[in-house]
């Protein structure tokens, strides 16, 4: 989700990106797993965790309320942190390793990524570019929803998934002009 310093960013049209609005976001209750997660074994976590968030919702007769996402919070030696799950209509007790969760309010910068897998993070680095070209800073634990991907039965080139970088909050400075 990152490049590396000095290393330029694809522009936006070049990653794959459509336009990248500025929302604002209302709080979702989420059911999800959160694991520390090796970067080469991201997909197959994901594969097992929205097969076992899906099965708890389904034990638990609540349906998904919407499509899979991954919320990515942080990356060190040992592999990254990730959630995935799904929203949900309520709150979600839990059951084994399934918890309830959220996705924040707040304002976020948001754009689809059309395309395969391999793409994304060329895709998260035009969106940081943009997001600062916009005046604006990315904020902590970005995510993304899965619309259309593996086994929709669309060629990898029509695979859907929207990027959600919250934004942080405006510096405060010494302007005089009203908020």
């Amino acid at each position: 989700m990152s490049s590396t310093p000095g290393e330029a960013s694809p522009k936006p049209e070049e990653a794959g990106l459509g336009a990248v609005e500025v929302v604002d976001l209302e709080t979702v209750d989420v059911a999800v797993i959160r694991s520390l997660v090796a970067p080469g074994d991201v997909g197959a976590f994901m594969a097992d965790a929205l097969g076992m968030v899906a099965a708890a919702l389904g034990e638990a007769a609540t349906a998904p309320a919407g499509s899979p996402f991954a919320r990515y919070f942080s990356m060190s030696a040992d592999g990254l942190e990730v959630a995935a799950g799904f929203p949900v209509t309520a709150p979600f007790v839990g059951s084994g390793v399934v918890r309830s969760g959220e996705l924040p309010a707040g304002r976020a910068a948001v754009t689809t990524y059309l395309g395969p897998f391999e793409g994304l993070e060329a895709a998260w680095a035009a969106l940081r570019q943009r997001i600062e070209d916009l005046g604006e800073r990315p904020g902590d634990d970005p995510w993304e929803v899965y619309f259309v991907g593996p086994g929709s039965g669309a060629p990898e080139t029509e695979w859907r998934t929207e990027l959600v970088w919250p934004l942080a909050p405006p510096e405060s400075g010494g302007s005089d002009t009203p908020a």
